[in-house]
């Protein structure tokens, strides 16, 4: 698809997709006496009808017939299945803010692993970007309290592993959908990896009573639909515009979360949580500029995508 640079409508799709991601942490704190998996099930679910009903309604669902390297749709289904649980449980135990800034230090995995497993060019520049993400990494984990929790086991070191985690497996996601690029649209990545990731999800929906799920279908559903939405309007704005200022623009969403995180829920924003909200944007800024001016805009899907 040719690239619309003349049109802010795209432009417009992004930013607005990007926004609506950082409610997640508002969602998830609406949600009573679920489990992390069970409230991910129920995400998926409703997105999967959703991205269904889009396509139907397009008459564009010939693109989810499965091509080549089907196999590779399963291991995105696992690893979307994975950076979701550990993304979700981030958020609850330490928090939007922190989890959110977490997971955007997966373009800096992305800039390391690619060269060695796509194939792709490999640069100098790249240990800036790292550097800029340890720095604030550590900033955002509080040190002072990190040694502290070492002893208790407390809630914001646990948020620290999740996080951590989400961003590495979110990582790897990426590298997957570039493989698979040439072989599946950006709208069909989404639809299989959230039907497989469905399956991975069903014994934690198994275990959840029906009554709870009754008490929070009114918030599970607008979650659901919500999300999706955000997803769509991702995925239609980013084909309109370059990979990289996709890249750029999707760095509203850990913004938005913050200020939600801040506005919304009433949780304290620490300077070092801000300083390492600088340094993290600052590298995943640097990493995608460094990118190709003709790479596929699938390259810059959002973090919440899960």
């Amino acid at each position: 698809m040719a690239v619309q640079e003349n049109s802010f409508k795209p432009y417009s799709e992004v930013i607005t997709g990007s926004i609506i991601y950082g409610t997640i942490g508002v969602f998830l704190d609406r949600v009573q006496d679920m489990s992390v998996g069970s409230i991910l099930f129920c995400r998926l679910f409703f997105g999967l009808c959703m991205i269904f009903f889009y396509l139907l309604m397009s008459g564009s669902l010939k693109q989810l017939r499965p091509g080549r390297n089907r196999k590779y749709l399963l291991l995105l289904g696992f690893l979307n299945a994975i950076t979701g649980i550990c993304y979700f449980s981030a958020i609850r135990y330490s928090g939007i803010s922190v989890a959110v800034l977490l997971l955007y230090t997966a373009p800096v995995y992305v800039n390391l692993l690619a060269p060695s497993i796509l194939g792709e060019r490999s640069s100098s520049k790249s240990l800036l970007p790292l550097f800029l993400s340890v720095a604030g990494v550590l900033l955002i984990s509080r040190p002072g309290e990190v040694l502290v929790s070492l002893s208790t086991g407390s809630d914001f070191m646990k948020g620290l592993l999740f996080g951590l985690l989400s961003g590495l497996s979110f990582g790897i996601t990426i590298i997957t959908i570039r493989y698979l690029r040439h072989d599946y649209t950006g709208i069909s990545q989404t639809f299989w990896l959230t039907g497989i990731s469905l399956l991975f999800m069903l014994p934690s929906a198994l275990s959840t009573p029906i009554p709870v799920y009754f008490r929070n279908l009114g918030t599970l559903l607008l979650f659901g639909l919500t999300i999706t939405l955000a997803a769509i309007l991702y995925l239609k704005g980013i084909s309109g515009i370059r990979a990289q200022t996709g890249s750029i623009l999707a760095l509203l969403e850990p913004v938005s979360g913050i200020f939600f995180d801040t506005a919304v829920l009433r949780n304290p924003l620490y300077i070092s949580t801000f300083l390492g909200c600088v340094l993290i944007l600052t590298a995943a800024y640097l990493v995608s500029q460094a990118r190709d001016a003709e790479e596929v805009p699938e390259d810059s899907l959002p973090s919440s995508l899960a």
